[in-house]
């Protein structure tokens, strides 16, 4: 009961002290909400950029690369896209558990039963059906189409919003560049930050795709290639590209464990090295698999310059912390004559020293929910300049809680050396 009415009061002197000089605490609660609220800002970013986009089994997921290019270019590093045949002779295998090879596309997709013509602009995933599984998209209805060929489709959540105002979809026909295909499955809201599986080309942190198709159908229907590709020789289209030096597609693979990952391993370097035999692979045999971390880190997917604004946002915290350490400072030494009052009266230095921490973490608590609403103002503003950054702009409640946090111990930190410099002090001095 006695810790609960000390705290009460000196919550009520804190409260006082705040109605004696409003302009001066609100200064000190706006200069350390700005430096919080501007760190946090930037962490979203950072935080964004650097984490695990599949938590649940991302040392398990592992892109492939391969160094199949048929010239003799001893400069040459393991392509991130491969040829057709390559790709194939992956999801051929049965060592992983689920597989996935495919490319990047576009069509216009409208509803073939709609009497409007709108059609939207749409993004494609030219899939074999174990990307699903593999990357646990997350199904609202229906599910995903089991062969690689076939008139079917999956959908997104945004496209199915758009053309079907989220309805159950499953069944219904799209038109896509002119082809008629029947819908599968239809997802959930599904965000991956970064977007691991098409990481390169300054995608990872685009949003999923709004179209899944199967990846023969894609190629047989012409579907062009919207992502880095490579040849040694000349093609008309897509189309043409099975038994041709065109490499385009991307491969990941599922391995639950060491041995499996052992085994794909030796079973990428055995198929290079018949390639080797019959004189179709000059290079050094050199097949490499990365999980989901190792591979969005060999991308460089942090941003430099936002790891560098955020340092920066650090010491322009330190900065407002000494500023608000500064402003308590002259508080306190206007408030001699008080505090000199109170320790004539009873009150010892611990005292004092509570009744301070209690003032100043109050002060955290105010400038910490300020620090959320600038830090989404700042998230908001960074979005209009740089367009980009609009899919990494999301305050996640840990940072939330991070920035009122933050702002309590800085508060806290700012108000200790005004507290050390009011309890030295003589009582006879402060009372002149």
């Amino acid at each position: 009961m006695r810790s609960n009415s000390m705290f009460t009061y000196n919550l009520s002197l804190a409260m006082q002290s705040f109605k004696r000089a409003p302009s001066l605490y609100f200064l000190v609660v706006l200069t350390l909400s700005i430096g919080v609220g501007l760190l946090c800002a930037n962490l979203a970013l950072v935080n964004s950029m650097a984490s695990d986009p599949i938590p649940e089994k991302s040392e398990e997921l592992f892109h492939v690369s391969m160094n199949t290019w048929p010239n003799d270019d001893p400069q040459a590093e393991p392509f991130h896209i491969l040829r057709y045949r390559e790709a194939m002779k992956i999801v051929a295998s049965d060592i992983p558990k689920n597989s996935a090879v495919f490319y990047a596309s576009g069509v216009y997709a409208r509803d073939s039963a709609s009497l409007s013509l709108k059609r939207f602009d749409s993004s494609v995933r030219a899939t074999t059906p174990g990307f699903f599984a593999l990357t646990n998209a997350p199904f609202a209805y229906g599910s995903g189409f089991i062969k690689s060929s076939g008139m079917e489709v999956v959908i997104g959540h945004e496209l199915n919003q758009k053309i079907f105002s989220g309805e159950n979809s499953v069944g219904k026909v799209l038109e896509l560049d002119g082809e008629l295909l029947t819908i599968v499955g239809v997802l959930k809201p599904w965000n991956l930050r970064p977007l691991f599986y098409h990481a390169t080309e300054g995608r990872a942190f685009n949003l999923t795709d709004d179209i899944y198709a199967p990846l023969e159908t894609s190629i047989d229907l012409g579907w062009s290639i919207h992502a880095r590709s490579s040849s040694t020789v000349s093609y008309k289209g897509v189309k043409f590209t099975r038994d041709r030096d065109v490499f385009y597609l991307q491969a990941w693979v599922e391995l639950e464990n060491s041995a499996q990952k052992q085994a794909f391993q030796y079973y990428l370097d055995n198929y290079s090295q018949s390639l080797k035999e019959v004189g179709e692979h000059p290079l050094a045999i050199r097949n490499e698999l990365r999980d989901v971390n190792a591979w969005l880190l060999e991308q460089n997917i942090v941003d430099q310059k936002v790891l560098a604004f955020t340092l920066a946002s650090v010491l322009f915290l330190c900065v407002c912390v000494f500023n608000a350490s500064s402003l308590l400072l002259s508080r306190f030494h206007s408030a001699k004559f008080e505090v000199g009052l109170r320790r004539a009266i009873g009150a010892s230095n611990k005292h004092i020293l509570v009744q301070g921490i209690t003032e100043s973490a109050l002060l955290g608590v105010i400038a910490g929910l300020l620090s959320l609403l600038l830090s989404w103002l700042f998230l908001k503003l960074s979005t209009k300049f740089l367009p980009d950054l609009e899919n990494l702009a999301v305050l996640e409640p840990k940072l939330l809680l991070l920035g009122v946090l933050l702002a309590l111990v800085t508060a806290v930190f700012s108000a200790l050396y005004p507290l050390y410099r009011a309890n030295r002090y003589t009582i006879s001095a402060e009372l002149k």
